[in-house]
């Protein structure tokens, strides 16, 4: 929550924040979970469950942070925040029918309330320090950019949790592993490099933080409840490449101030 307040210090609330490539990539975020399905399953049945709950997960809530450090338009993925979140928490019960074939156990209230928290308090909170303490907002604001470090700390963390989990747990076929960790892989670059494609001129790295940084923890635990520890494996990859690509951005952002 903390690393979202410093990015909502200055965020603004209007009409324009709402663009056509918003559901651009809402589209994206749910057709290419389905197609990756539909080919993956005519060869092996694990291999597309864990390329589709990798590819269904919805903006990550960290994605504004990200947006906020390289000096972006934080409007634009907090809104994607929302609405991918929202329409994929909805639509879940209804898509894993295929998958899991108990989808009626879940209750979309318990995917969505957590991210509606951390969202919204951080929110909520820089808008009140804005309008009401503004000598409070103006001191926040002079460290801003020293959530950089605690962006570092919180990738270093995922992507050791990541490393130490396919490291310890997996007990599963090395070539099932192999082929789970190819897709997650194909499915970050793309995702990154067609949301940078969907956002269009004006928000081009916005779109790809909204469509390739990922709600891990969201299908992550989708996947052990409902589906299985194997589908697992796909996520846990994803945090890896997910981590590795948004150090780079950060590297090259920091590598141009100076």
């Amino acid at each position: 929550m903390g690393l979202l307040l410093f990015a909502f210090l200055d965020i603004r609330i209007d009409k324009n924040v709402i663009q056509k490539s918003h559901f651009y990539i809402l589209a994206a975020n749910l057709i290419v979970p389905l197609t990756l399905y539909s080919l993956l399953n005519l060869f092996n049945h694990q291999l597309a469950q864990a390329a589709f709950i990798t590819a269904l997960a919805p903006t990550a809530i960290a994605a504004p942070v990200v947006i906020s450090i390289l000096k972006r338009k934080v409007e634009y993925v907090a809104f994607s925040l929302l609405l991918t979140n929202i329409v994929i928490a909805l639509l879940v019960p209804f898509l894993l029918t295929n998958f899991a074939g108990n989808s009626s156990s879940i209750n979309i209230w318990s995917i969505f309330y957590p991210v509606l928290i951390v969202f919204s308090i951080p929110l909520l909170l820089g808008q009140a320090l804005k309008y009401l303490l503004p000598v409070v907002h103006s001191f926040l604001t002079r460290f801003k950019d020293d959530s950089f470090y605690l962006l570092m700390g919180a990738i270093y963390l995922g992507t050791s949790n990541a490393s130490n989990y396919l490291r310890t747990e997996m007990n599963q076929s090395f070539d099932i592993v192999f082929f789970i960790g190819a897709a997650s892989f194909l499915i970050c670059f793309l995702n990154f490099k067609f949301g940078r494609f969907l956002g269009g001129k004006d928000f081009s790295i916005e779109g790809g933080q909204s469509l390739g940084q990922k709600n891990n923890a969201f299908t992550i635990w989708i996947a052990l409840t409902f589906i299985s520890p194997l589908a697992v494996v796909g996520p846990v990859f994803y945090v890896l490449f997910q981590n590795l690509f948004i150090s780079w951005e950060l590297y090259q952002h920091n590598k141009m101030k100076s």
